[in-house]
């Protein structure tokens, strides 16, 4: 068998970045072989007192940096700053998500940068643009950009996770991927800035285009989709399952099967997608009807067996005990502070690459170090 080799080997990163986004990104190259030095403050990142915690080990830190390095920069300190700098000589990328005011006043944007290495790849998230000065956040960005407002059934209702800190984070990664093979071409570095604002305008899907045609704002649709039926979560008689009937031919399939538990059944109601949007509320109804003879573990066996897309809901534990996650590689364990955490591993495989075994994420380290 051929050896696998190291993505990102004798790739140097700095991340300045604190908490989610920009160390969800890096992260994604200190898991491909970059080495990865993140730079903190005195006070250290903010995210390191995030729970949980442990013997003051931050469960939300570990799982955005481990396969890092770590030192501590005093960056109003002429001493550290003319580090930073030094090490930007010899690094290949540089992260960072200050505001604009901010990494101007403290000397570390990219006209500053560049002075040291006209080769580095600069790259920020931004909350609306690199000319926007105003702190920002993943609820903001998902209130300002009409996310929030599509969620929930009465009252706006937020994503439980910092889905747009993950999807800026994810699109840094990849601006950052496509901006060394750029470099590879051309020799030249680049500054780039992906803008949480803009990347939660990626996950509204079709409801901004819809509602530019038609003028006005999609309806709350709670667990249900605005654009294909049936397809959201559905009770069962001991929880929920989540289903997911994308195209027609897969309804008819559906459809026999429901037919058979109920032959009653309106089936002249539902006999397009369109007809099922329309009649939603009475579809959800009705196939709750239906699959409140099954419990959720039955129901999702029968209805994969007939290759309808479908699935349980899980909770967290129930999660860490399916052995399918582990098995197909999806999460991995490690023991950081006396304890075995479960962690994902980004789900990403290569036929021909390694991914670094997880290291714990590092503790807080002078200049020096």
């Amino acid at each position: 068998m051929t050896a696998k080799l190291s993505l990102f080997n004798g790739i140097k990163i700095l991340d300045l970045s604190r908490v989610f986004s920009g160390p969800f990104a890096t992260r994604h190259f200190s898991d491909f072989g970059a080495e990865v030095i993140k730079i903190e403050p005195p006070s250290g990142d903010e995210s390191r007192k995030f729970p949980p915690l442990l013997n003051n080990w931050s469960g939300y830190f570990e799982v955005l940096n481990r396969n890092k390095q770590a030192i501590t920069l005093d960056l109003k300190n002429e001493s550290d700053l003319s580090k930073l700098y030094q090490l930007s000589r010899e690094a290949d990328v540089f992260v960072e998500n200050f505001s604009p005011s901010i990494k101007k006043k403290l000397k570390v944007d990219y006209e500053h940068i560049k002075k040291y290495n006209d080769k580095i790849i600069y790259a920020s998230i931004s909350g609306i643009s690199a000319e926007v000065n105003r702190k920002y956040y993943d609820i903001i960005a998902q209130a300002e950009s009409g996310f929030v407002s599509l969620n929930g059934e009465t009252e706006d209702m937020k994503v439980a996770t910092s889905v747009v800190d993950a999807f800026s984070g994810m699109k840094l990664a990849y601006a950052i991927s496509s901006a060394l093979y750029f470099r590879e071409k051309n020799n030249l570095g680049t500054q780039i800035t992906v803008s949480m604002k803009g990347s939660a305008f990626d996950l509204l899907e079709q409801n901004l285009i819809a509602s530019s045609i038609s003028k006005q704002n999609p309806p709350k649709v709670g667990n249900m989709d605005t654009a294909i039926a049936p397809f959201g979560i559905f009770k069962t008689k001991d929880g929920s399952i989540a289903l997911a009937i994308g195209n027609e031919s897969l309804w008819q399939r559906f459809l026999s099967f429901v037919l058979q538990e109920n032959a009653q059944f309106p089936t002249e109601q539902f006999t397009s997608n369109d007809a099922r949007l329309q009649n939603l509320p009475l579809l959800k109804a009705e196939l709750e009807k239906v699959f409140s003879k099954f419990g959720s573990k039955k129901l999702v066996e029968v209805l994969q067996s007939l290759e309808i897309p479908c699935g349980e809901i899980k909770t967290m534990t129930e999660v860490i005990r399916d052995k399918e996650n582990f098995e197909q590689q999806l999460l991995t364990t490690y023991a950081v502070a006396g304890v075995e955490v479960v962690v994902p591993t980004g789900g990403i495989f290569y036929s021909n690459i390694e991914q670094e075994k997880c290291k714990p994420a590092p503790h807080m380290a002078s200049s020096d170090d």
